[in-house]
């Protein structure tokens, strides 16, 4: 049987057709795919929670509105790490530039972080350099470091540490904290915020901190597009910070916005 030639209109509908399929593909790579630990709430939390962490909404926040969903998973971190720079994922967040030297980041942070000792409120007690930590019994977390003169203290053995493991930390060393288990713990700022806006019975004085430190969306080195992601993400913070959806974003973590603390170098 001899075919006759497709019409002019039916050729339309085949190159019409064959756009749309070859489409398909480049809108599901537009797609962004976050893996982090679920246990590092605020920052980032078990994937399908009512919460998934304030820098997850900060990325749907930024890449949504441009067509470009973001997926996230739960992933062990060192995992995480490997499958990221493999290319397997899209990114993870936050990051500290020197866990992964060698990945794609933006100019501005997603985070700003501050390693901070807790007391009960009616102490007086201050840490102000390494000796003040003497006689304190202090709880840590194992595994983290605190930067190097807190990390020196540790390895000195220059107060009685308690090193702690497990899920739900932050409550648990406030709870240790409050039975007068510990006189002084270490943790993040922002966990201790989020773990006091969560729970009504833990209430915390705050008693002198390590240096400001900032964490990152750290994309994959791996991945072509990521350097154009890293331009989108310091466009879209910008914006949010801007136009005051940022402070939203992280109000119900107990969170406020510190972009205007990071441009002034605080």
């Amino acid at each position: 049987m001899i075919l006759s030639p497709p019409s002019p209109s039916r050729r339309m509908l085949l190159v019409v057709l064959a756009a749309t399929c070859a489409a398909q593909p480049a809108a599901a790579a537009d797609a962004i795919t976050v893996v982090a630990p679920d246990f590092w709430c605020p920052f980032s939390c078990k994937a399908g929670a009512a919460q998934e962490g304030f820098t997850i909404d900060i990325l749907r926040a930024i890449f949504n509105p441009l067509g470009r969903p973001v997926r996230y998973e739960n992933l062990n971190y060192a995992r995480a790490l490997v499958a990221v720079r493999a290319g397997r994922y899209t990114a993870t967040s936050p990051t500290y530039k020197d866990e992964a030297p060698d990945f794609i980041f933006p100019s501005t942070p997603i985070s700003r972080n501050r390693y901070c000792f807790y007391t009960a409120p009616d102490s007086r007690w201050q840490y102000k350099h390494a000796a003040s930590l003497a006689g304190q019994r202090v709880g840590i977390v194992q595994g983290y470091t605190y930067g190097k003169e807190i990390d020196q203290a540790v390895a000195q053995g220059l107060a009685a540490f308690e090193i702690n493991y497990g899920e739900d930390l932050s409550y648990r060393l406030a709870r240790k904290l409050m039975l007068g288990r510990l006189d002084s713990f270490i943790e993040d700022e922002n966990l201790i915020s989020y773990t006091m806006a969560r729970h009504a019975d833990v209430r915390l004085r705050q008693a002198g901190c390590a240096p400001v430190s900032y964490s990152y969306f750290a994309l994959s080195p791996a991945l072509a597009e990521s350097k154009a992601l890293a331009k989108e993400f310091d466009e879209g913070i910008a914006r949010l910070h801007e136009s005051g959806q940022l402070e939203r974003i992280l109000k119900p973590y107990g969170l406020r916005d510190w972009m205007g603390q990071y441009h002034k170098g605080q």
